[in-house]
């Protein structure tokens, strides 16, 4: 919705390219069930990544602490390029960042992790929004810099898309919804180290129950919650008690809808008639920040003014832009299945892990004789 432009139209704008009734119900859909639920599947992850990463480390006789901080330092740097030269929704710095504390709770004990991870997901945040009913009402400068993103991005020049990159980037960097948005991937990068501190992630039939559990509450949670957000409901409120129930609520909702899909995900993979199909993520899986930089990239050529391409930025509504997400999907499935049998990273992957450890790293795969 943001790479489209639709997220910068006015509501008068919206109408124009999203009048029909299947517009409608798909923006309903991807509010529901999309929006602030799957960077939260990406920050789980990541913080269950961390916990592998100095387990395998550890087991080599590595220096595990050390070489992760060189790890998140080069995540910062391809963050702060993706960032500040391409897209200012870029969350790979964020990620950098709060990882340097990763490493504060690997030694907690496992049931506090659990509590304060779920707290800075959800509970600080809302106290945050709390907070911020009691402020006096400020002059919002979104709307005027949706409006120079929208102009910038679809008919401006390179400069012209850096300068709105930046301003939107200041913008979003100093606004206190920022600060609860952060903390609360923060918390969504504890709770994925939890999960691989609790779980014995290589024996998931072990927690079948746990899992089957954990999708029903999730999925009751998240109705809830995700009920609130998509339909904007106690939106505008003043005061500490209902800002606080609603973003309580909401946070409750995306995590919750979070945790649903993945233990919906890691059931079905140990189901016999579905796991072929999940399994046929895990390549796309195994080289996630590839993705996520083509996808920039993908989404550039398709969208914005200055690249050779369609330049469709704010003329598609959300039926179109989710038909593009489906289809785009299913090619990247397809391209980083052929890519992983012939390689061992993915570029952007082999690019990290050498500067990490200071040596190139061997990109192709070793194929096994046929006998």
């Amino acid at each position: 919705m943001i790479f489209s432009g639709f997220t910068y139209l006015t509501e008068e704008q919206k109408a124009s390219v999203s009048s029909t009734a299947l517009d409608q119900t798909v923006y309903v859909l991807e509010q529901f069930f999309v929006e602030n639920k799957f960077i939260g599947l990406f920050s789980v992850l990541f913080g269950i990544s961390f916990w592998l990463f100095l387990d395998r480390a550890r087991a080599r006789g590595a220096p595990a602490t050390r070489l992760f901080y060189r790890r998140v330092g080069w995540l910062f740097v391809f963050g702060a390029l993706h960032g500040w030269l391409l897209w200012c929704f870029d969350v790979l710095r964020f990620y950098a960042l709060w990882a340097l504390l990763l490493p504060l709770f690997v030694r907690m004990p496992v049931r506090r992790l659990g509590a304060i991870a779920v707290s800075t997901a959800v509970l600080v945040p809302a106290v945050i929004s709390g907070v911020r009913g009691l402020l006096p009402r400020s002059a919002d400068a979104g709307p005027v810099l949706d409006a120079l993103a929208l102009a910038a991005f679809s008919t401006g020049d390179y400069s012209d898309v850096l300068v709105a990159n930046w301003k939107y980037d200041w913008y979003l960097t100093n606004s206190i919804g920022q600060a609860a948005y952060q903390l609360a991937v923060f918390g969504r990068l504890l709770v994925g180290l939890y999960a691989a501190r609790a779980l014995d992630l290589a024996n998931l039939d072990g927690h079948r129950s746990a899992l089957k559990k954990l999708l029903f509450a999730g999925a009751i949670v998240g109705m809830v919650g995700n009920t609130v957000f998509t339909w904007h409901f106690l939106e505008g409120a003043r005061g500490f008690v209902l800002p606080f129930v609603r973003r309580l609520g909401v946070e409750s909702g995306f995590l919750g809808f979070t945790l649903a899909f993945a233990a919906g995900l890691a059931l079905l993979f140990m189901h016999p008639g579905a796991n072929r199909a999940v399994g046929a993520l895990a390549a796309l899986g195994q080289m996630a920040l590839t993705a996520y930089l083509l996808q920039t990239l993908f989404g550039i050529w398709l969208f914005y003014g200055f690249a050779p391409g369609p330049h469709l930025m704010g003329k598609l509504g959300p039926a179109w832009i989710a038909l593009v997400w489906l289809s785009g999907y299913a090619v990247q499935v397809g391209l980083a299945q052929a890519w992983m049998r012939r390689f061992r990273f993915g570029p952007a992957e082999w690019l990290w892990r050498t500067l990490t450890y200071g040596q190139v790293q061997r990109l192709k795969a070793t194929l096994t004789p046929e006998a």
